[in-house]
């Protein structure tokens, strides 16, 4: 017996393509389950009326289609070939649309829009007079980039820090 309903094996029973022991497992289930006859039964009768319709579909005239895809065929070479076909038109006015939109989107945002901090107008005459500890003003754009510019005072006394293994033994005692 079936632990569930055999319904992939319900069209191979009916078309003989089971093998015995199969078949004969499907057939008993058949015996006992009201809805899988139910299933088998319509499926009997779509497999008839598929069946029929198929045999009604007359034959192709094989010389009268193979000199129709001839004619076709020669059609098609006689036309010149061009890059412009009308059924695509619709997709070009579409990527010129899109295009304008990128390109007046991009112009209204771009003034609004700021690429980075701007450096501060620095006067050069000024900066010549200033004391030697400003120089790395003169590099602004290479300076406004260092986190570390609030602690100047750690950073000028670097050299004269302890290594960390040294300042560690010195907490620890």
């Amino acid at each position: 017996m079936f632990a569930k309903h055999p319904e992939t094996a319900l069209v191979p029973y009916l078309r003989g393509e089971l093998d015995r022991d199969e078949h004969s497992r499907v057939e008993s289930h058949l015996e006992t389950c009201a809805r899988c006859r139910a299933s088998i039964e319509s499926s009997a009768s779509m497999l008839r009326e598929i069946s029929e319709k198929v045999a009604q579909i007359p034959e192709p005239d094989w010389i009268r289609y193979r000199a129709q895809l001839r004619r076709r065929l020669a059609a098609r070479r006689e036309q010149p070939q061009t890059w412009w076909r009308p059924e695509y038109s619709w997709m070009s006015l579409a990527a010129a649309g899109a295009l304008a939109a990128t390109i007046a989107l991009t112009i209204a945002i771009r003034p609004t829009q700021q690429l980075g901090p701007t450096p501060p107008p620095v006067d050069q005459l000024a900066l010549e007079d200033a004391p030697a500890d400003l120089g790395l003003l003169r590099d602004y754009p290479v300076v406004e980039h260092l986190d570390l510019l609030e602690n100047y005072d750690e950073i000028s006394n670097l050299d004269q820090l302890a290594p960390a293994a040294s300042r560690n033994e010195k907490s620890s005692s």
